[in-house]
């Protein structure tokens, strides 16, 4: 008896064929794959969000230097020009602060915000700061005699 290439038949189901089937090995692979490549998504996606982060605490800083410079004794305008450079959520008061600090003789605006994890608005433990110099164009009120 010949083998079942030389007959022409089919082996019935449940005998065993004399060469491997390997269809449906794509698909086991690819779903091995899949948590690997959803990893990598979230990491390029959160590092976008730190981007973003960090871009948003630079021109607000810069925005709060710009009108500390010019109403140095007004805190709530230097905040208020901040927020306007920052989107939502990274704009909220429980995620963004302003402060202008003195540091070697210079003052500098810093706005602080928090890091989100994941999703914008979901605050993680991290902060990231951006900081702008104040270019004084009227004195303090407190510092001038």
């Amino acid at each position: 008896m010949g083998s079942v290439a030389e007959s022409g038949r089919r082996p019935a189901l449940g005998a065993s064929s004399p060469r491997r089937d390997d269809r449906g090995g794509i698909i086991v692979e690819f779903a091995a794959t899949v948590p690997f490549l959803m990893l990598a998504l979230a990491l390029v996606w959160q590092v976008l969000l730190l981007g973003i982060t960090a871009m948003y605490a630079s021109h607000g800083a810069a925005e709060a230097a710009r009108q500390a410079a010019v109403t140095p004794d007004d805190m709530a305008r230097v905040d208020e020009e901040a927020r306007k450079r920052v989107r939502a959520p990274w704009d909220g008061q429980e995620v963004m602060t302003v402060e202008i600090a003195e540091r070697d003789g210079s003052r500098v605006a810093r706005v602080t915000l928090a890091m989100p994890i994941f999703l914008p608005g979901a605050s993680g433990p991290w902060d990231v700061t951006g900081e702008a110099g104040v270019v004084t164009e009227v004195e303090p009120r407190e510092v001038a005699p």
